[in-house]
């Protein structure tokens, strides 16, 4: 019994340090910023600027942008008109040296109602590799000029949630008090009476059922025999 306690808790031991391991690694993640102001089927992206995440794990970043022309504002004022959409392409580069391309798009109106305020958010898996970049903006929605041509941009980078850490102890300590009331009688027993005494009803009734069927064969013979005399 107590080896089958310790593995157990061997195993949910171990699960715990896995998923701790993983939270725990740190490394790089580089982005190239390309935006478009066409709502076409083919995008045409010009470069936007560039974000460096030096730590996935705290997500500090430095962010470097250009400034929009006027041709630039212009041309989200008429998106914004239309109910178009600003599309943003993000090429990620991680450090093993693997590329990614993610493309995402908000609302033009947004970005005009909060003065070219936006949000860059980065869903990392549990190996600290980008799965999805999202861009967000939190408006109002307006299709006047905004006050600058200056991006306001803020780096948010996410894990996974990794769920509950399991509670050996509790679960180890139940086991034990389970089995000490065993071997002291204490368990209730809360199964029914059939359950409890089916050893003892099942063949009562197969000797009922053989008894039955045996005594009109019984019968029977006696009174074939009473007419052949």
């Amino acid at each position: 019994m107590y080896i089958i306690y310790f593995c157990i808790s061997l195993i949910l031991s171990v699960s715990s340090v896995v998923q701790g391991s993983e939270l725990d690694y740190d490394g790089w993640l580089h982005l190239r910023l390309w935006h478009a102001f066409n709502d076409e089927p083919e995008p045409i992206f010009i470069e936007r600027g560039n974000v460096t995440i030096s730590s996935v794990r705290s997500g500090a970043s430095v962010i470097g942008q250009n400034g929009l022309l006027h041709l630039h504002i212009n041309e989200l004022k008429n998106l914004a008109k239309n109910d178009g959409k600003y599309k943003l392409k993000a090429v990620a580069r991680i450090s093993s040296g693997n590329e990614i391309t993610f493309l995402t798009s908000v609302p033009a109106c947004y970005l005009l109602g909060s003065d070219l305020e936006d949000v860059i958010t980065v869903w990392l898996d549990s190996a600290a590799e980008p799965i999805v970049v999202s861009l967000s903006s939190p408006g109002p929605c307006s299709t006047e000029s905004p006050f600058t041509n200056m991006w306001t941009t803020n780096v948010v980078v996410k894990y996974p949630d990794g769920g509950p850490v399991p509670d050996t102890a509790t679960y180890i300590q139940k086991l034990e008090r389970e089995r000490e009331a065993r071997e002291r009688g204490e368990a209730k027993d809360n199964r029914s009476f059939l359950a409890r005494y089916w050893m003892y009803i099942v063949p009562a009734l197969i000797f009922v059922v053989l008894s039955s069927a045996t005594n009109p064969e019984a019968g029977g013979a006696g009174g074939g025999s009473g007419q052949r005399q």
